[in-house]
């Protein structure tokens, strides 16, 4: 780590992190762009919520399957080539999505492969891009550096499905989806850009030495015998899971159904869950780092619940959005909190895998999310958006008679 990292007062005045800041912001914008649309033209060319489950989940099943396998990796290797590589080849997906749209040669089976494909690099992007930070940083800047990277994706989650809904409406699927390709090609750019001798890399084994699967075994020890980090993974896992399928699929249907409104109103309303969490991330920045997040997660459990349950009786898109926000508030600031505790309670060696089971955690159930939310929509959309919010409720509940809610925990 260089002098003048240590002497920044500042993650922005670090060269490198600008460049962080700027890749990783420009991929998730990409990636919000990337559901939105997918979720669309599947929608469009179908009009089967099983459909856009059965899409979205060929892209969750290989990055649940293979996320520990790319922690373990980034590990290894420069995580910002790794993660550049990645985004290399969704730059490439996308693209050829684009060129069969224009042709006129787009197949429901070509985008099950292409999400396929889609999802198998996502599982090694994501912890690259989250073991980068606690290698280019000093310990004292790691939550503000967490809090503006976590800014910038909340402004990701709110341009990303803007754009996107607004460039499907003027200008159609086709060009919507080479922008998307724009915008990744530009990101990896960024981050192949980082300097290798400025990001350091913890060798954990000569080719001879450990396998990866003595790698993942050993972060999963690690975790196994932290009460606060298991619990806090296994909330953010149900959380997810009651999140994922309601909010791309339900929300999608919610808008044809009652709002009356097309790819342009889906994207605004993603986009307001974004609003929301960009404000709660600039509060968190200056928040005092707390022992324990698991109340957070217990109170982000109730709060998400209630708002999932209300938007299943919604008829009105600016009730709709002002609940998007309302649940954006509270998922942007536990969000870095969580973050932020998590990576200080991992040792440097082990960042990357760390960092693969947090977002093993997020997606490990998005195949169920996505698979049970089309059966339900399919069946009664008041009842998909109940059932996920008293899934979330319960949660809670559970958690917080636990005796984890209240266990102080000392940062390493």
């Amino acid at each position: 780590m260089t002098s003048k990292s240590r002497d920044a007062i500042s993650p922005f005045e670090l060269t490198d992190f600008r460049l962080l800041w700027l890749g990783q912001s420009l991929l998730l914008w990409a990636m919000q762009f990337w559901l939105v649309a997918i979720a669309w033209l599947v929608l469009q060319q179908t009009g089967s919520g099983i459909a856009i489950g059965t899409v979205l989940m060929s892209a969750a099943i290989p990055r649940a399957l293979f996320m520990l396998v790319g922690g373990a990796l980034g590990d290894r290797f420069p995580p910002q080539r790794l993660a550049a590589g990645s985004a290399i080849v969704n730059t490439l997906i996308v693209a050829i999505v684009a060129l069969a749209l224009s042709a006129d040669a787009l197949q429901l089976i070509h985008l099950i492969v292409g999400a396929a494909l889609f999802g198998l690099a996502d599982a090694f992007l994501y912890p690259a891009l989250l073991s980068i930070l606690p290698r280019l940083v000093e310990p004292k800047l790691l939550g503000q550096a967490n809090a503006f990277l976590q800014g910038g994706e909340q402004i990701t989650n709110i341009v990303g499905p803007a754009t996107a809904g607004f460039a499907i409406h003027a200008f159609g699927l086709a060009s919507a989806f080479q922008f998307d390709a724009f915008l990744f090609a530009i990101g990896s750019f960024c981050i192949w850009w980082l300097r290798p001798d400025r990001v350091t890399v913890t060798k954990l084994a000569s080719p001879g030495g450990s396998s990866l699967a003595s790698a993942i075994g050993e972060a999963l020890r690690y975790v196994w015998n932290r009460a606060a980090i298991r619990v806090c993974l296994l909330m953010v896992a149900m959380l997810n899971f009651a999140t994922m399928g309601p909010a791309i699929v339900g929300l999608a249907k919610l808008v044809e159904l009652r709002l009356g409104g097309d790819a342009a109103t889906y994207g605004y309303l993603q986009a307001a869950y974004g609003l929301g969490a960009l404000v709660s991330a600039i509060a968190a920045c200056r928040s005092r780092s707390i022992a324990n997040p698991i109340p957070l997660f217990v109170g982000l459990a109730w709060g998400l619940g209630v708002g999932m349950i209300a938007l299943g009786f919604t008829w009105h898109g600016w009730v709709a959005g002002s609940l998007l926000a309302a649940m954006g508030l509270g998922g942007g600031f536990v969000t870095v909190i969580g973050v932020t505790w998590m990576q200080q309670q991992t040792p440097p060696e082990m960042q990357g895998r760390m960092m693969s089971l947090l977002l093993f955690a997020v997606v490990a159930l998005d195949p169920f999310s996505q698979a049970i939310s089309g059966l339900l929509m399919e069946i009664n959309l008041v009842l998909l958006f109940v059932a996920a919010g008293l899934v979330m409720i319960l949660t809670g509940a559970i958690v917080y008679f636990s005796s984890a809610v209240r266990e102080p925990i000392e940062y390493k």
